[in-house]
């Protein structure tokens, strides 16, 4: 049985003492049977991966950066969004498995003469945990983080207001935030 080349790979006997560091660039596509909304990432992800290898231990960090487009939770504008996240992990050495050690998702256990580290699977966690769990506009004026009033837009700690036109959808928004209310 013939097992698929991981995606993004460490090769451990390529490693010297100290500090090594590595770039990958991959897309989103490409992390097949993830949780991920291709359409909503619009290029491709920068991976910075920055490995220390002593002699008991391998520490890895793991840096991503993509841009992704979310629609605001507020007003439904488009918002496109730099995406960073970072995940730490530490692989040690070890012919007998700890038990205590072996539950910490961060802290693994290899055997001295493991050719290879697979972090496909943990560039991908860095990806999910730096997706926002709320997207706010900051930048729209039509946002209902401003102030509306009779056709202006007054923000917060402005002097001036200016005159907004509004869509349809935002008449049909404000409409039933009034029925809400009301």
């Amino acid at each position: 049985m013939r097992k698929e080349k991981p995606l993004i790979e460490i090769r451990t006997s390529a490693l010297v003492e100290g500090i090594n560091e590595f770039d990958f660039t991959c897309n989103v596509s490409d992390f097949e049977g993830r949780n991920f909304n291709v359409a909503d990432f619009s290029g491709p992800v920068k991976v910075h991966v920055v490995v220390r290898k002593s002699d008991e231990e391998i520490a890895v960090g793991i840096s991503t950066l993509t841009e992704a487009c979310f629609t605001c939770d507020r007003c439904l504008a488009l918002v496109s969004k730099a995406l960073d996240g970072s995940l730490d992990l530490l692989y040690s050495f070890s012919t007998t498995l700890d038990d205590k050690i072996n539950n910490v998702d961060e802290h693994r256990q290899i055997a001295k003469n493991t050719e290879f580290i697979d972090i496909t699977g943990d560039v991908c966690d860095a990806l999910i945990l730096s997706l926002p769990m709320k997207v706010i506009c900051r930048d729209n004026p039509d946002c209902r983080l401003y102030e509306r009033r009779e056709g202006t837009v007054s923000i917060p700690g402005m002097k001036e207001a200016y005159p907004v036109e509004m869509n349809t959808w935002q008449e049909s928004l404000e409409k039933l935030k009034k029925n809400i209310i009301n």
